[in-house]
């Protein structure tokens, strides 16, 4: 380091800023190190400081930028959650479903961060664990039915006691509650999801009951039809030959929607008039080669439901979501059996009632 030939230099760039200022910006090494001073005023400095001061400019340190300090981005620091889980994919993944119950759980993961993940073992323990509750909602049916039938007569041709209407409409009222609660909040989907099943169990079994009284055999029929369905769904959907993309989505759902708006308008209009034109021409057409045709729609509808709720478990396990979500895909599961169900029953009872 020269102090004499630089401090020339600096005496003269001193001549605006004094002789200790000059001084400092002519010795730039000097300067540098130890004051940090980056005045241009003058002299050698003007020339030869520039290239030293460089380093310390906003362009140069890179490394201040935030564009280069890419671990600082909200985009990069992607293990927020869940001992290391993707928050962003599983918000992606999330954002993807079309069915709301799912979709309005992701609201809560930050609930469940310490829950461990899900997977198919768990999937498949909610899921037999919610079959059972329905069987149990099953066996509930057989067992009143009996206690009723000592105490009590049929009357007018009917297929249940008196007392067994009340628990009927109770039944389906709790299924509604649980069924939206669930979707409201998913978080409370092991308990009301069990409302739902021993509550539907009993419902199902009672509109069972009803069409085996009039069809004979039609229940182990349509037993034997939905299992097979499932089977074959199964295998289609693990082989990759059926894809649950966006739009497939969107189309089952769209066409679920349209279907349970005509039902509760059909609905609406039978308990108002039920003798009205409007009423007895559907019930026309619903008993006629169309209701057919439009059972026969049902069931792949209700087909492609379960095949989304097939989706939606794989997904939750290969996302890694939060132990949580085993309970939502095995209520999805076991729901869309339930639907798939019902609509088999109703097209076998059509094509006998055609015969």
């Amino acid at each position: 380091m020269n102090f004499t030939n630089n401090g020339g230099n600096g005496w003269q760039g001193g001549n605006n800023g004094g002789y200790n200022n000059g001084y400092n910006n002519g010795n730039t090494d000097f300067n540098q190190s130890m004051f940090g001073n980056q005045n241009m005023n003058g002299g050698y400095n003007n020339g030869y400081n520039q290239q030293y001061n460089q380093y310390q400019q906003p362009q140069y340190n890179q490394y201040q930028q935030p564009q280069y300090n890419q671990y600082q981005q909200p985009q990069y620091n992607q293990y927020s959650y869940n001992n290391g889980m993707n928050a962003n994919r599983t918000s992606s993944f999330m954002d993807s479903f079309a069915n709301p119950r799912i979709r309005s759980l992701s609201k809560h993961a930050g609930e469940y961060s310490d829950a461990g993940v899900s997977t198919f073992g768990g999937v498949a323990a909610k899921t037999v664990y919610l079959v059972l509750v329905f069987a149990l909602g099953l066996a509930a049916f057989f067992i009143l039915h009996a206690a009723f039938a000592k105490n009590s007569v049929i009357t007018d041709g009917g297929l249940l006691y008196p007392q067994e209407f009340p628990i009927y409409i109770g039944a389906l009222i709790l299924s509604l509650i649980a069924g939206i609660v669930t979707a409201v909040s998913p978080k409370t989907t092991a308990f009301f999801g069990t409302i739902y099943c021993v509550c539907m169990g009993y419902a199902v079994t009672v509109t069972s009951y009803a069409y085996a009284q009039e069809y004979k055999g039609i229940v182990f029929e349509a037993l034997g039809l939905t299992l097979l369905i499932i089977g074959v769904l199964t295998v289609l959907y693990s082989k990759g030959v059926i894809r649950v993309t966006s739009r497939f989505r969107k189309v089952t759902y769209t066409t679920l929607i349209v279907s349970v708006l005509a039902s509760l308008i059909f609905l609406i209009v039978y308990l108002i008039a039920p003798n009205s034109s409007f009423v007895t021409s559907i019930i026309e057409i619903n008993n006629g080669p169309i209701g057919i045709l439009i059972a026969v729609v049902g069931v792949i509808l209700a087909s492609a439901v379960l095949t989304i709720d097939f989706d939606n478990a794989a997904q939750t396990v290969q996302q890694g979501l939060p132990k949580t979500y085993e309970w939502v895909a095995g209520f999805g599961l076991v729901t869309g059996v339930i639907y798939l169900y019902l609509k088999v029953l109703r097209l076998l009872a059509r094509i006998q009632n055609n015969k």
